[in-house]
C-alpha cells in the first residue's frame, strides 16, 4: 500500500522579535539610506588616514504593493532637512540627473535576517511631489514609481490567430519580435535562459485573434491559454500557469541549471491543484508557532459552491452541438458556468 504524503508551504516569516529594517535607494549616481566610508588620503604628517564619511539619512519610508502577475508599485518618502550652507535644490539636481531614463533602484530588507533581503529592483519614476515644512526647515518629497515592465503595457497592437499552437512557443516568438521592444524592457531574459524561465509542458490549443491589446497583456492571455499535457480537454484544468514579473537585477547562483540573470525578467511557472502536490500555504492562527500571525481575514466576493453544486439543476447539459467548418455536427464542451463568453463555448482560458 502506497502512502501519499504532502508538504505544505510556510509563509515567509522569522522568529526575530527585533526588526532592523533598512532601505537603500539609488537615483542616478546618488545613493541614499546607507553608510559610506571612502579613503581620501593621509594627513600632512602622514600619521592618520583621512576618510570621507557620508551618511545621507534622508529616507523616511518605503511602501511597496506587489500583486501576482502585476507590476510593482513603489512609494518613497524622503525628508531633506535644510541646514546653514546646504543647497535647498539638492534633490532637484538629483531628480534632474535621471530626467530621461527616470530609473530608480531599490534594495531593502531586514538586517537582522540577511536571507530576507531583497536584491536590487529597478523601477521607473512616475511622479515626484514636494512639501515644505517651514517650521522644521524640512523639504518632504514623495516619489512614486512602478516596475520598468509597465512600458510593455503601453501601445495597442493586433495579434492575429496563430491557429493551434503551444502558447509557450508563441510567447517566445512575441518576446523576440523587434516590433514590441520587450527585450529592452526585460533585459535579464535572453535566448540562452528563456527556456528556463518559461515552464513548458503545455499542449497545443486554439489561440484566438486579439485586437487593440498591449504586448504584455497578450502574453498574459497566452499564459491563461496554457494547459498541461495531462489535462483532459473535456474537463477543467488540473493545473494553472502563472505569470510573474521580477524587478531583481540578479537572480540565480551561476550554475548551469540556475544561471545568473542580470536585469528585470518574467517567469511562467506551473501550479498544480493535485492534493499530493498542493501549493496551499499552512497558516496557524492563535497558536504559538514560529510563524507569527498578527492579523488574519478573508474576503470573498462570490461563493462558487453555489455555481458548482446547483448548476446541473438549471442546465444539466455539458455539451452543445455546433456545425464545424465542413458542415458536420460536432459536440463542443460548453457548461453554462464556464461558457459565458462571446464564443459560447468553454475555451482554455475558462478552464483555468
Amino acid at each position: 500500500m502506497a502512502i501519499l504524503t504532502r508538504e505544505r508551504k510556510s509563509l515567509l516569516s522569522s522568529q526575530a522579535r527585533v526588526q532592523a529594517p533598512w532601505i537603500k535607494v539609488t537615483i542616478g549616481a546618488f545613493t541614499f539610506g546607507v553608510y559610506s566610508k571612502k579613503e581620501v588620503g593621509k594627513d600632512a604628517a602622514g600619521f592618520y588616514t583621512l576618510y570621507d564619511v557620508q551618511y545621507p539619512n534622508y529616507v523616511k519610508s518605503l511602501s511597496i504593493i506587489k500583486m501576482n502577475g502585476q507590476v510593482n508599485q513603489y512609494t518613497l518618502d524622503l525628508d531633506y532637512p535644510i541646514r546653514p550652507q546646504d543647497d535647498p535644490n539638492f534633490f532637484e539636481k538629483v531628480f534632474s540627473s535621471v530626467s530621461k531614463s527616470r530609473k530608480i533602484v531599490f534594495s531593502y530588507g531586514d538586517a537582522s535576517m540577511p536571507t530576507y533581503i531583497y536584491k536590487d529592483e529597478e523601477a521607473l519614476i512616475t511622479k515626484v511631489t514636494q512639501q515644505f515644512d517651514l517650521q522644521n526647515s524640512v523639504i518632504k518629497y514623495k516619489v512614486q514609481a512602478v516596475s520598468s515592465a509597465i512600458i510593455g503595457h503601453v501601445g495597442n497592437f493586433c495579434f492575429p490567430s496563430p491557429g493551434v499552437r503551444c502558447p509557450s512557443e508563441v510567447i517566445k516568438e512575441i518576446f523576440f519580435n523587434k516590433t514590441y521592444h520587450l527585450e529592452e524592457i526585460f533585459k535579464g531574459v535572453t535566448a540562452a535562459n528563456i527556456n528556463s524561465l518559461i515552464e513548458a509542458g503545455d499542449k497545443a490549443v486554439k489561440i484566438y485573434t486579439k485586437t487593440n491589446m498591449s504586448p504584455l497583456d497578450y502574453i498574459a492571455y497566452l499564459v491563461s491559454c496554457m494547459v498541461p499535457d495531462s489535462s483532459d480537454t473535456s474537463q477543467l484544468s488540473n493545473a494553472i500557469y502563472v505569470l510573474t514579473y521580477h524587478d531583481d537585477t540578479i537572480y540565480g547562483d551561476g550554475s548551469d541549471d540556475d544561471p545568473e540573470i542580470h536585469g528585470p525578467y518574467f517567469r511562467v511557472t506551473k501550479t498544480s491543484y493535485a492534493k499530493e502536490q498542493s501549493d496551499a500555504y499552512e497558516l496557524d492562527v492563535g497558536f504559538n508557532t514560529s510563524t507569527i500571525v498578527t492579523n488574519f481575514s478573508i474576503n470573498k466576493d462570490e461563493n462558487y459552491s453555489m455555481f458548482f453544486d446547483y448548476i446541473n439543476e438549471f442546465c444539466p447539459e455539458q455539451y452543445t452541438r455546433r456545425l464545424d467548418d465542413k458542415g458536420g455536427w460536432t459536440d463542443v464542451f460548453a457548461p453554462t458556468f464556464t461558457s459565458g463568453n462571446d464564443k459560447f463555448k468553454t475555451t482554455e482560458t475558462d478552464m483555468t
